[in-house]
């Protein structure tokens, strides 16, 4: 009877069912709980090497723009005046450990200077061969990679003039060893460089380099390897098995690869793979010993119990079936039983004499009250108040069931307790079809003629709901927000007067951390990108002051910021102005949005802003032309070759030049005659080691008529890097010139 098989009865079946339901679903949430833990870690590698790669990609293209800017500022030198070659390469040289030698060579081929007479006859022959002869002038032209029995590969990089000769560098490119090393301390992804033909040019193993190694013998990469957009595996299943992901670096002949080893992955989350296999092991080993408990312990004495009840109905003796060790606590539980009807009756016998002495509760008292027939669930009383609340009269509320009130399905019911008394939360119709969110208590009782009532309190939750779902949705709105917000005073990076309530969040520092006095917001902004912020903002403030039209409201290149754990992070800079007298500057508001957050919000892919962030001209409109367009001061942006880049209304009004005229012409487009060679020299000078130049200068406008004004340049830089110049005139009242004065008051300016 006790071991009676359980398919043969329906509760048996529908306990074990649901036992082996439930143990499923465990089984399959800490599979895929630990998929997808492996996920976020893997998505978090790939992130990495996106990093990586995406991080010697600029480096390398700063390290061409730079070497290019270097040409065609020494090719400005050189054209100059009283040019000292020897002078000019050997400051080059010195300064920048990577220049191995300069040479100036003729349209024949011919050397005409080298700054290293070591290596002339060394690469004579290679000139001779007039290898750039058809390249256009002023292309930045490059040689194949030069190993020379060093891993340390070189390359001559070489600019033609307009005189016809070109200029050209050696370069050593030790900086790049540095850089990959340097990554893979800051990030953990291996970085090395290949050319066009897939021949390894940097890398970390100089045995690779010296060997001549290909690209083909690391990997089996496809042909159009150079195109692909994917990170890959390499050697899946072996033990030297590696993630990677190439991408080529356009214009100077070289693809940056970055890799990250599987046996690496493996053991930085060994401890999370082993958690997850006991979690599994012991989820198999629960649901064995889970199942035959529940056969043993629970299905069998159910069993029992049932058969003893039919053979209670069939009037048989059950005593003897109490006996068979499946039901030895049946007295006991027996006991439990009248103990507990004599404590219910206790309890019906207390609530009978409190309904007579507070019964006028449901006449006056401001309680909304329901009594339910226990079975039916029909209305048989209710108070004053509920039928105030439900809109319906004494009649009408007595003639409904309490489910018609129901304006949610069972199944939405939310269920707050279900022992002694049920405590639950639903949607209750009333008069005129609206709908309000209720609380119920509800208590059943057992009158003395034997009849069950239900005896429900009904509260109105509707408005503390609302409340409480509108701070949650404002508290997650906040909590995720991808903009915060710095308060200075006067100045741009002074002292601060608030922040956002995310800023912890945002940056890992508390209120009180950044209120204290230890604490300066200029400490977090990336050294590389802190002179160059620095520097627009006080460009941008200048105007400001300048501008009739005051634009409160300006945006600053991205910059990168050092949360407290280190963590760097790329956010969009946008500034607003406020001036309570219109004039002068009270505060500054700085609203930081980080640049990943935002590229979501915009529905931009990471490939899009990539390219935005590149883009020379995206930078430079956002950067400049929103700040002169309404100067009233002439403005003019200038290359790092001298040559017009923009220029805004009231700069064409005072030189007679219109923007078309002026955009692509030199800045000599403007010289009197006035001043000597030196003059201009010592204002290139000072823009490229001090950042500014400030002077009274004498220009000639387009009719040719000579006018003295006062000119500030200011120098904008990329990173640590100059990139262009901007320019701000006003005219100044007619004096004549004075002779020989220029050398005089440069001197006295340094």
């Amino acid at each position: 009877m006790a071991n009676s098989s359980a398919s043969k009865f329906p509760l048996a079946r529908a306990v074990l069912g649901r036992v082996y339901v439930v143990l499923f679903a465990t089984a399959v949430f800490l599979i895929c709980a630990a998929s997808f833990g492996l996920n976020l870690k893997f998505e978090g590698v790939k992130e990495d090497i996106y990093a990586a790669n995406s991080n010697f990609k600029i480096f390398l293209k700063e390290r061409a723009s730079i070497i290019n800017n270097e040409l065609r500022l020494i090719e400005i030198y050189i054209d100059a005046p009283e040019f000292d070659a020897n002078v000019i390469f050997d400051f080059a040289v010195k300064n920048n450990n990577e220049y191995m030698a300069f040479f100036v060579v003729n349209e024949r081929g011919e050397i005409e200077f080298v700054s290293d007479e070591n290596l002339r006859d060394t690469y004579s022959a290679f000139f001779l061969s007039k290898p750039w002869e058809n390249e256009p002038e002023d292309k930045i032209l490059r040689s194949e990679f030069m190993f020379d029995k060093s891993d340390v590969p070189t390359r001559l990089v070489a600019k033609k003039m307009k005189n016809g000769k070109m200029v050209v560098t050696l370069i050593r490119f030790t900086a790049i060893y540095e850089e990959f090393a340097r990554g893979y301390e800051r990030i953990g992804v291996n970085s090395f460089a290949i050319d066009k033909s897939g021949r390894i040019v940097f890398h970390q193993n100089p045995e690779l380099v010296l060997e001549r190694k290909n690209i083909f013998d690391l990997y089996d990469v496809d042909v159009d390897y150079l195109d692909s957009d994917e990170v890959k595996f390499a050697n899946l299943g072996s033990l030297n098995s590696e993630i990677y992901y190439i991408q080529r670096v356009p214009g100077i002949g070289l693809a940056v690869v970055s890799s990250y080893s599987m046996g690496k992955f493996v053991k930085e989350n060994l401890i999370f793979l082993l958690i997850c296999v006991a979690f599994l092991a012991a989820g198999a080993i629960f649901t064995i010993r889970y199942v035959k408990f529940v056969k043993n312990s629970v299905i069998k004495p159910v069993l029992s119990i049932k058969n003893l009840v039919a053979k209670a109905g069939d009037g048989e003796e059950i005593k003897t079936y109490a006996k068979f060790g499946s039901v030895e606590e049946f007295d006991q539980i027996s006991d439990e039983i009248v103990k507990f009807y004599r404590d219910f009756g206790e309890k019906k016998a207390k609530f009978e004499e409190y309904s007579r002495k507070f019964g006028f509760l449901f006449e006056k008292g401001p309680f909304v009250l329901l009594l339910i027939d226990a079975k039916s669930g029909k209305i048989v009383e209710a108070s004053a108040r509920a039928c105030e609340f439900y809109g319906f009269s004494e009649e009408a509320i007595k003639s409904k069931n309490l489910a018609e009130l129901n304006a949610s399905n069972l199944t939405d019911m939310k269920t707050l307790q279900e022992d002694e008394g049920e405590i639950y939360e639903t949607n209750h119709f009333v008069a005129g079809g609206e709908i309000k969110q209720v609380r119920i208590y509800k208590q059943n009782y057992e009158l003395s003629n034997g009849e069950k009532i239900g005896f429900c309190v009904v509260k109105d939750i509707t408005k503390s709901n609302t409340l409480k779902k509108n701070a949650q949705k404002q508290s997650e709105i906040d909590a995720h927000s991808p903009l915060f917000s710095v308060v200075w005073k006067d100045r741009f990076i002074g002292d601060i007067s608030s922040v956002s309530d995310n800023i912890e969040r945002a940056l890992g520092y508390k209120k009180s951390e950044i209120f204290s006095k230890e604490f300066e917001f200029k400490n977090i902004i990336h050294p590389d990108d802190r002179d160059r912020l620095a520097n627009e903002f006080n460009i941008k403030f200048s105007l400001f002051n300048a501008a009739s039209l005051k634009k409160e409201n300006e945006s600053l290149q991205s910059c990168r910021l050092i949360r407290k754990n280190l963590e760097v992070i790329n956010c969009s800079v946008f500034i607003k102005f406020i001036s309570k007298d219109g004039r002068t500057v009270d505060e500054v508001i700085g609203y930081f949005i980080e640049s990943k957050l935002a590229a979501n919000l915009t529905a931009k892919t990471g490939m899009e802003i990539a390219r935005l962030n590149d883009s020379k001209e995206y930078a430079y409109k956002n950067t400049i032309l929103s700040l002169f367009a309404n100067a009233q001061e002439a403005v003019a942006v200038v290359g790092l070759d001298g040559v017009f880049l923009d220029a805004n209304e009231a700069f064409c009004k005072m030189s007679g030049y219109s923007k078309e005229e002026a955009i692509g012409k030199p800045s000599n487009l403007l010289k009197s005659g006035v001043h000597n060679a030196k003059f201009y020299e010592h204002m290139w000078q000072s823009l490229l080691t001090k950042g500014f130049y400030s002077r009274e200068i004498y220009n000639k406008r387009k009719n040719g008529e000579i006018y003295l004004e006062q000119l500030d340049i200011a120098t904008v830089y990329s990173g640590s890097k100059p990139s262009y110049f901007v320019a701000a005139f006003h005219e100044l009242p007619w004096r004549e010139p004075e002779a020989n004065t220029d050398e005089s008051k440069a001197k006295e300016q340094e």
